[in-house]
Parts: structure tokens; C-alpha cells; sequence
């Protein structure tokens, strides 16, 4: 490839220039629009259109349909361009340009074997204003250096399928890339940009449902502005290196290596005034081996296939802001590998293969991802008030086809759609789990602790198999923001609620731990809404129900564990939120009572003040009566069921205990509607901070590490004796600031009226008999404050 050779490839890749032309002599009017004082001065109206651009690799192709290069408000009118050469003084080419006015767009994306169905189009529309220097000399001094920075205004980028469209409206880019280098080394294409600073602004993120609308903010037939998601920024500066060679996985197609170093960074996104922000974030990221070729899946189906080597890398987020006052909740670091590794028995590779479709009944236009991914390992933590605890050893696994749709609200085929972008999940089969907790920082020993946040639904590992979608359509409980709609079905689950590590430093090991196994889970949720408000981030439930079939609760390993037998979960909430507020517990009064530090020692308690920074919880869940349709609030246990041939238990065989139809009040009618109010449910907060916490030894003699101590003493924190940690009897005031970190959770629940409105005992021969009619609990308030610490 010659230096000339790549020159004009540039300009070809940059140039607005029709696909095909012919030479003509320039009339005077056209030459009327040329300037040569110090330059050239070239003045253009840009249209260019093509039925099908192709891409083949290997025999096998991807067409672009539709494809169109023109103006983005009249359709079928050209863009203006205005574009001004000039050389140098050190025989640089230096190029100042003007866009008005442009769209780029293609309405399919469809593959050669294929053509039944399509990947949907993309739209970007655009006015440009730049300048760009390239000069002879790259980083081996055979290539090239480029300079360039530009702004976009009044742009729009889309996605849209079967004439539903989400595209991000109103973009405002900035960019300032200086002395990036273009070099052939070897067989090797290396662009490397050591500084890339800018910035991008987002004024809306839009949905319509409306084929008219096509890149329009507001609708064709009402005038009125669609409705956003919200809006986003960007701020950033990094550097970057990317290589490109020839050569698929197989046969022929690209190669990508790529490396970006984030210097800085912040990103906010916005939800009417309120903004939640994520600020002084750096990191880096190294992607190796990333092949693009046009092949089939594991399932010999078409598609544009991306199958990657290895990603790893790290991620820094100094603060994350929220609320009125723009309080942090903390700080974020990730750190992570994906790279092929063997789970359960199967190796796992990370691999996206592009078809088109997506959801069969949606219509022929859409995205269909067979996917497989293998996080090898994380690690996340999170840092407040200057204390980390890390969740160390996450792994995740899975394959399956995930599907991307546009869709409105409409059934299709027997198919319920809603209004937003419709996430797909078909035939997935994943799982994740966590090694432990580590606090303090990585070389702290493995502890538990994940099981504090089991209220919020997060289990330690988990294995299932998935089907269902979640659509996000825009709007909030008011103005901006999201609103959600899902219908998820899990099978074969294996959750854990209290798990020991997988590795405890030698290899792999059967992962013990109380177990919810040969789960079956069937959850839908209507029109759940996501607000940033001036108190934090709220999430409220129109209407959800869920029922939770687990085949056994085991205790030790997972699949042959003892169990306690089959137990039966319904959930029918209407209404219920959940507010993230940032800031942990604040002043605690741990092991007494008392408002101030004074009474709190009077009680026998501790004094914590824990801090400005930490995450706040609160859940208002209403349990709402059943309805008479299935859906309720009950708990089923069964035991002593008969087995199969197997020996495998048979559901439906047993005795079983079931807490029939339970649903919160307020005690009384208050509103005069005839019926009990339900407006306060079963309130819980939950505050999480890092904090120090008093540990004292439950046994005379020496511990599983062997430090010796008497029962009653104090874990003191030592770095310099063997273990990291010594026994102290009465600890002085400077050992008490050594005591040990722990993962600390506060929390209360409380209630007015709590109703069981049956208690039934049901036999596999005479059915269910009533045992309790009726059973109300009122005005609960429950408190706990748990601390997560190593236990030697």
C-alpha cells in the first residue's frame, strides 16, 4: 500500500462524493464558485443516493439499503457544503470546512442469506464546522500526522424499525484531535490520536410511534414534542490506538486491536431539572483480537460476526451525584477481564453475531444478537468517606439471542408490545456469581456479607435460563425520564441466599451455601417508572406480580444438598417504589439507644458517626389484596412429596402450608371509598455504609489463624504482626481507631396492618382445609444494624 494509495483514500472516506460520476467541464457558473487567492474554495449542493452498498467477505455479503447522503429537512434535496484547500507553508494540507443541513442514513441493513428480514435503519443528520491539517510523516516518519477539530450542531442520530424510531435529539459535539498519526507497519494500518479532547451534549433522547415523524422532534400530526427519555453530556479527554489488519477469524475480514486511556471524564444524565451525575472518572481499556467477518453462528445461521480475544481494563468514578444538592453517594472503581474461561464444565467465549429480525411478531425490521460472553473476573468497590469494601471474584457466563426492536403499543400476532425499545431475551442461559466480600482494600481477607442485600433482590450467584423482554419507553412519573414494562420468565434456577467463596486461593471448589434450587420464575411489571428527583433516584411500580416456584431449598451444595423441601412465593404489589437517596446511616447508636453520643454510652452502645457519603434505600412496598384472577400475595411450603423414577420430587404430591392472600393497610377507610386504604404498606430503609466496628472474640485460646486472645477482647487491626491483627483486653483510644472495617447495614421496617386473610393445610388426597381465618398484625417497627466482618 503506498503512501499516494492511502492519501486518496481519505479524501474518498471524507469527501461527501457520489458513488459513481462522470468527468464534465465545469460550466462559468460553477467555476464562479471556485477561489484561488490562497486556496481553492469549492462550494457544493451534495446529494447522493444508492439502492445497495455490499460488503463481501468470503463469498458471503451485507447490504446497506436505501442509502442516501442529503438534506435532513427536505427530503430529497441536496446539503450544502463548503470546503477550502490550502497548502502550507511546510507543504501541509490544510482544510477548513462547512456542512449544513446533512443527513446520512440507510433504511436496512440486510444479509445476503438473509433477505426475508433486515437489521433496521440508521439516520444521522448534521450541520459541521471544522478544520483539518494533515502533513506528510506519521509516528515511524513513512505516514501521516493529522490535526482536526470540529463542532456539530442541530444533530440527530437513530434507530428505526417497522416505522418506530428512538434517536437522540439536539447533539452538540466537540472535538479537538491534535497530532493524531496514520502508519502502515508491516501488514498493519495503526492510527494512533495521543490527545482527543471533547465534548457531547445531548438535548433529548426521543421516541416515536408514528412512521411520519421520520427525524423530526416533534409529531407530524399532533405538532407536539415527542416525548425524552431525558438528556445527556459528555465531557472528556483521552488518548487512543487502534490497528487494523487484514483477516477474519476465518478467511477473510479485519482484525481490531484497540487501546484508550481515559485522562478525565464526566457524564450527566438529565431527567427535567434534575441531574445525576458521574464525575472525575479515568480509567483505560484494551481490546486484542477483535475479528469482523461475515459467518454464521453456533446455531448456522447468517450474521455479521464480532468474536473477540481478550477486553480488560479499569474504571475510576470519583463521585456519583445526586438529589437537590448534588450529594455523593461515593465512589465507584471497576475493574475487569473477559477472556475465554471454562464454567460448569463448558467453555465460554465472548462473541456477538448481528442478524436481522429481532422479535419474530414485531415485524420483519430488527436487531437479533446471538451472543456468548465470558467475564473471567471483576472486581467492583466502592469507596465512602475514605473506607472501600470490594465485591472481589464476580464472574459471569451465558449464551443466548437477544432481540432489539422499536415498538408501540399494539398487539401483533398474539404478541403484546408496548411504546419504547423492546429488549428481547430468547432462549438465554447465564449465571454470575461472587467470591466474597473483601473490605479495606484487595489484600483483605475473603468474608461474607452479600446476603445484606438480598432485599434489594441481588443474590451471591445465580445460574438460570431466560425468555421474556423489558421495553423502556420515555416519560417518568412526571415529565422526563423512563418508564418500564416486562415480562420475564426464568427456568431451572439456582439462586444462592448465603454462599461460601469458589476459590479460596487454590483453584476452583464446589461453592457451599443455602440454596434456592430448580427455580421456576414467572414476573411482570406495569409501567414502573425511573425519576431523578431532588431527593435521589425514584423508581415507582404502577402494578407488578411474580410467582417464584422453588423445587427445593437446599442446604450445602446445590445440587445435592439436604432439602428443606418446595417452597411457593406470589407477589402482587400496586404502587410500591423505591428511592435511592445518597448518604449512608449518618450517627448511630450501635448495641444501645440514644440520640447523642452521651446517651448512646449510657445505653451500653457504640457511637458511629458514620459519615456524609454512604447509600440510603427506602422501599414502600404495598401488598395489594388478590384480585380474583391469580394474582396475590401467598407462601407455599410443601414437604414429604413422592418421588419419580428418578428420584426426583413430584410438586403437587405433598402436605403443604399456605399462607393465603397477604396484603398491607392502613387500618381503615379514611378517604370514604368503601374500602380499607393502602397507602403505606411495609416501609423499609436501608442504609449502607463502610464503616469501623467493635469485634470481640467468643472463645479463649487461639483462632483458626492462631492468634490467641481471651473471650471478651477486642479485634484490633495490626499491620505489623503476622495475621494483620492482634487481641486487646481494653483497647486505648488509639488502637479504637484500628478497629476492624465492616460492611455495614442499618435498617427498619415497619408497617400498620399486616393481613393473612387464610391459613390453609392442603393434602394431596383431601385437598385444602382452612386451619386460621384470618390473622392481622398492626403497627410492627423493626430494627436491625448488621456489620459484616472476617470471622477467624
Amino acid at each position: 500500500m503506498t503512501r499516494q494509495t492511502i492519501v486518496a483514500g481519505l479524501i474518498t472516506l471524507w469527501l461527501p462524493l457520489p458513488v459513481s460520476a462522470d468527468l464534465k467541464r465545469l460550466d462559468d457558473n460553477a467555476m464562479a464558485d471556485i477561489q484561488g487567492q490562497s486556496g481553492i474554495t469549492l462550494e457544493m449542493d451534495v446529494g447522493v443516493s444508492a439502492d445497495r452498498v455490499s460488503y463481501y467477505d468470503d463469498g458471503q455479503g451485507v447490504h446497506l439499503e436505501g442509502f442516501r447522503v442529503g438534506s435532513s429537512v427536505t427530503p430529497d434535496a441536496p446539503a450544502h457544503h463548503e470546503i477550502t484547500l490550502d497548502v502550507g507553508q511546510d507543504a501541509s494540507l490544510n482544510l477548513e470546512y462547512l456542512v449544513e443541513d446533512r443527513r446520512i442514513e440507510f433504511g436496512d441493513v440486510r444479509l445476503a442469506g438473509a433477505p426475508d428480514v433486515s437489521m433496521g435503519g440508521l439516520f444521522l443528520d448534521q450541520s459541521l464546522q471544522g478544520t483539518l491539517t494533515m502533513r506528510s510523516g506519521g509516528a515511524t516518519g513513512h505516514g501521516y500526522t493529522f490535526d482536526t477539530a470540529y463542532t456539530m450542531t442541530g444533530g440527530r442520530l437513530g434507530y428505526r424499525t417497522n416505522g418506530n424510531e428512538v434517536f437522540l435529539d439536539d447533539i452538540t459535539l466537540t472535538v479537538e484531535a491534535l497530532g493524531t498519526t496514520l502508519d502502515v507497519v508491516g501488514n498493519t494500518l495503526t492510527l494512533n490520536s495521543p490527545s482527543v479532547v471533547g465534548s457531547l451534549d445531548v438535548g433529548a433522547i426521543r421516541y416515536s410511534g408514528n412512521s411520519l415523524n421520520h427525524g423530526r422532534s416533534t409529531d407530524a400530526s399532533t405538532g407536539a414534542l415527542l416525548p425524552s427519555y431525558g438528556g445527556l453530556s459528555l465531557d472528556y479527554d483521552l488518548s487512543s490506538r487502534t490497528d487494523l489488519t487484514a483477516g477474519g477469524r476465518s478467511g477473510e475480514g479485519l482484525r481490531i486491536d484497540h487501546e484508550t486511556t481515559i485522562h478525565s471524564a464526566s457524564f450527566l444524565y438529565r431527567d427535567d431539572a434534575h441531574t445525576l451525575a458521574l464525575r472525575d472518572m479515568s480509567g483505560r481499556y484494551q481490546i486484542s483480537d477483535l475479528r469482523l467477518d461475515v459467518d454464521h453462528d453456533w446455531k448456522g445461521r447468517p450474521a455479521l460476526a464480532l468474536t473477540l480475544g481478550t477486553l480488560e481494563g479499569d474504571l475510576h468514578i470519583g463521585a456519583i451525584e445526586m438529589g437537590a444538592n448534588g450529594k455523593s453517594v461515593g465512589q465507584v472503581n471497576v475493574s475487569f477481564l473477559f477472556k475465554d474461561q471454562v464454567f460448569n464444565g463448558r467453555t465460554y467465549t465472548n462473541a456477538v453475531y448481528l442478524q436481522g429480525g429481532g422479535h419474530p411478531d414485531a415485524g420483519p425490521q430488527g436487531l437479533r444478537m446471538a451472543a456468548e460472553w465470558s467475564l473471567s473476573l471483576a472486581d467492583l468497590s466502592y469507596t465512602e468517606d475514605g473506607n472501600r469494601v470490594i465485591f472481589s471474584g464476580l464472574q459471569s457466563w451465558g449464551q443466548g439471542d437477544i432481540t432489539v426492536n422499536v415498538t408501540r403499543d399494539e398487539t401483533r400476532n398474539g404478541t403484546r408490545f408496548y411504546d419504547g425499545l423492546r429488549i428481547g431475551f430468547d432462549g438465554v442461559k447465564a449465571g454470575y456469581r461472587i467470591n466474597g466480600l473483601k473490605v479495606g482494600d484487595e489484600n483483605a481477607p475473603l468474608q461474607g456479607g452479600t446476603e445484606l442485600l438480598l432485599a434489594l433482590g441481588f443474590y451471591p450467584a445465580y445460574e438460570f435460563e431466560m425468555d421474556g423482554h423489558i421495553t423502556l419507553a420515555p416519560g417518568g412519573a412526571t415529565g422526563e425520564g423512563l418508564t418500564v414494562n416486562s415480562d420475564i420468565q426464568l427456568h431451572n434456577g439456582k439462586a444462592a441466599v448465603i454462599a461460601a467463596p469458589y476459590d479460596e486461593g487454590s483453584g476452583d471448589i464446589p461453592q457451599k451455601g443455602l440454596w434456592l434450587t430448580e427455580v421456576e420464575y414467572d414476573g411482570h411489571v406495569r409501567e414502573m417508572t425511573l425519576d431523578v428527583t431532588d431527593e435521589g433516584l425514584i423508581l415507582g411500580t404502577g402494578e407488578s406480580w411474580s410467582t417464584m416456584d422453588i423445587g427445593n431449598v437446599r442446604v450445602g451444595d446445590k445440587s445435592s444438598g439436604g432439602s428443606f423441601g418446595r417452597l411457593v412465593l406470589q407477589k402482587f404489589e400496586k404502587g410500591s417504589t423505591m428511592t435511592i437517596v445518597p448518604g449512608g446511616a449518618g450517627d448511630v447508636c450501635a448495641g444501645g439507644v440514644g440520640s447523642s453520643a452521651s446517651a448512646c454510652a449510657a445505653s451500653g452502645g457504640i457511637w458511629q458517626q458514620r459519615g456524609d457519603e454512604g447509600i440510603t434505600i427506602r422501599l414502600k412496598q404495598l401488598l395489594a389484596p388478590a384480585d380474583g384472577s391469580g394474582r396475590k400475595n401467598a407462601i407455599a411450603w410443601e414437604t414429604n412429596r413422592s418421588s419419580d423414577g428418578s428420584g426426583n420430587a413430584v410438586n403437587g404430591t405433598g402436605t403443604q402450608l399456605v399462607l393465603n392472600d397477604i396484603y398491607t393497610s392502613d387500618g381503615g377507610d379514611f378517604d370514604g371509598d368503601g374500602r380499607d386504604d393502602n397507602t403505606f404498606g411495609i416501609r423499609t430503609d436501608l442504609s449502607v455504609d463502610v464503616y469501623q466496628t467493635k469485634v470481640v472474640k467468643k472463645t479463649d485460646g487461639a483462632d483458626s489463624l492462631g492468634v490467641t486472645g481471651n473471650r471478651g477482647d477486642e479485634k484490633i487491626m495490626d499491620s505489623s504482626v503476622a495475621q494483620g491483627y492482634r487481641y486487646v483486653a481494653n483497647p486505648t483510644p488509639d488502637e479504637i481507631l484500628d478497629r476492624p472495617l465492616g460492611f455495614a447495614v442499618k435498617a427498619e421496617s415497619r408497617f400498620k396492618e399486616l393481613s393473612i386473610n387464610r391459613v390453609d393445610l392442603v393434602h394431596p388426597v383431601g385437598g385444602p382445609q382452612t386451619a386460621i381465618y384470618g390473622i392481622k398484625m398492626q403497627n410492627f417497627d423493626i430494627k436491625a444494624n448488621l456489620t459484616a466482618t472476617p470471622i477467624p
